[in-house]
């Protein structure tokens, strides 16, 4: 990818990704999604039910890139990035897990680790973790947001997108039982312009919760 396309702040266009039948997270909710997350240099992000890998692809380029990454080398540091900051990506559907690769080879970035399973059982021996983020939870979201406490360092944060009232309740009753903090959601609801004929309408996104709350320090 040329350096002119690898614009290092939150919201590539969604025609830069690798796309299949695999959802993408759209631009605008990305950009909100990474507001909430509060990404800091040296961070490492765990991105759950990373689709396509648009968040995750996101997350690496704000952190600036760093050292390949292995599974193996994941495991053997205790889940520790470098110190540039680095994100490991989960994902349970292998036509998903191979667009992800398909999008770190397009942005040309090597601080990321694609590990294919269903959580919360494919996560052991990993972390800790800074930053988790939860796009996807195969049905399995409380145990999901259980694992992720134990996951994140003490002032740590977690971000869950949601289109679902069902799962949003869910959401916040499995935060509050763990002992999470500072527990906020919005609703984003989008519409982007287009032409019809001879003028612009506005065509609406699905809208999506975003949650976001933080572990506890003590």
């Amino acid at each position: 990818m040329s350096k002119e396309n690898r614009r290092v702040v939150p919201g590539l266009s969604d025609e830069q990704f690798v796309r299949g039948a695999v959802p993408l997270t759209k631009e605008e909710i990305r950009c909100l999604t990474l507001s909430k997350l509060k990404l800091e240099q040296g961070n490492r992000v765990l991105d759950i039910g990373a689709g396509s890998g648009g968040l995750s692809v996101e997350c690496a380029l704000l952190l600036g890139g760093g050292e390949a990454v292995t599974e193996r080398s994941a495991e053997s540091a205790g889940g520790r990035g470098g110190k540039g900051g680095a994100v490991w990506a989960l994902e349970r559907d292998p036509e998903a897990a191979a667009l992800i690769r398909a999008n770190l080879e397009r942005f040309c970035l090597h601080n990321v680790t694609v590990i294919e399973g269903k959580a919360p059982a494919a996560l052991q021996g990993l972390g800790p973790f800074d930053r988790v983020i939860v796009g996807g939870s195969g049905g399995n979201l409380e145990g999901i947001i259980g694992r992720s406490h134990e996951l994140l360092e003490p002032g740590g944060v977690v971000v869950l997108n949601c289109i679902l009232v069902q799962t949003l309740a869910e959401a916040l009753a499995a935060l509050e039982e763990r002992g999470f903090t500072e527990v906020v959601y919005i609703q984003a609801a989008i519409s982007r312009s287009r032409k019809m004929g001879r003028g612009t309408a506005l065509q609406p996104l699905n809208p999506v919760f975003i949650v976001s709350a933080v572990k506890g320090v003590c």
